[in-house]
């Protein structure tokens, strides 16, 4: 069985919340899911049981009732038994001010127990599962995510200067020099440095190699795709660097990935392929 809602989120909340799916996998083989380091946080709501994670910053496996991960250069993995159901948020740093009144950095290379970050997590968990419908989880979420926004409406927005910075890298896909990007906000590469570390918990060069991965796995997706062809197209030297980077970052290279990760192609339709990088308003 394979079920997979995407939602399209309000105007209100779409400079915070990037993707919005439900899924519901069952009847597969036992086996670890690789979840990807990328340019957006994660937030997971699962049902029926908790997410069973390790790597990313987690000293051992731990199970999580609902989990919040952040930035990370690391892939975290979802331990599972042939079966996932839940609802999946992909969150942009400015939507961790939004919605919790803290910057990226606070969760960077590291997951948490939601209810830990907002104490609306359980009881939100518990609601979701009485629906029967997507519809209705939906419109749950987005209620609840939009009185976050409200309670944290007075939560400090970085510096212009910081936020021109992500936009930069973003809309360049991972082609972007940060001496480039630093350049273009006035600031020197070391004060750009040390800005959107304290704001992001990664330095602008770790944010443009996620960026260029997050288009990389994208690609990858498309089994019909030559390598080659994926790592020419994502900026990558050659079919050899592109495997470097991903066994650098995902802990395996993609074409062990397409044979192996069942589970990462649950959510492959084009809404959440297009949501998953490069968002313009990522800022």
């Amino acid at each position: 069985m394979r079920e997979h809602y995407s939602h399209t989120v309000g105007p209100a909340l779409r400079r915070y919340v990037t993707l919005a799916v439900g899924y519901r996998y069952a009847g597969a083989p036992a086996g670890v899911h690789v979840g990807m380091p990328s340019g957006t946080l994660t937030l997971v709501v699962p049902f029926d049981e908790p997410l069973l994670l390790s790597g990313a910053g987690l000293s051992r496996p731990t199970r999580f009732q609902g989990v919040l991960a952040g930035l990370a250069t690391a892939p975290t993995l979802i331990h599972h038994e042939g079966r996932q159901h839940g609802v999946q948020l992909g969150l942009t740093p400015a939507g961790a001010r939004a919605l919790f009144g803290l910057p990226a950095a606070e969760l960077a290379e590291r997951s948490v127990e939601l209810e830990d970050v907002v104490g609306v997590a359980r009881s939100l968990r518990d609601e979701l599962q009485e629906y029967a419908t997507w519809g209705e989880r939906f419109a749950a979420v987005e209620r609840v995510v939009l009185g976050l926004v409200r309670d944290n409406d007075s939560a400090r927005e970085p510096a212009p200067e910081v936020r021109e910075a992500w936009r930069l890298i973003r809309r360049g896909g991972g082609q972007t020099p940060v001496a480039a990007v630093a350049s273009d906000v006035g600031w020197s590469t070391r004060q750009l440095e040390h800005r959107f570390r304290g704001e992001f918990g990664i330095s602008p060069k770790s944010a443009v190699r996620l960026t260029r991965f997050e288009r990389s796995v994208q690609a990858a997706r498309d089994p019909r795709r030559r390598l080659a062809d994926v790592a020419a197209e994502c900026g990558y030297a050659d079919q050899s660097h592109l495997a470097r980077e991903w066994r650098d970052l995902a802990g395996l290279p993609p074409s062990r990935w397409r044979l192996e990760d069942d589970l990462a192609f649950v959510q492959d339709d084009e809404a959440a392929r297009s949501a998953a990088w490069g968002h313009d308003d990522t800022h």
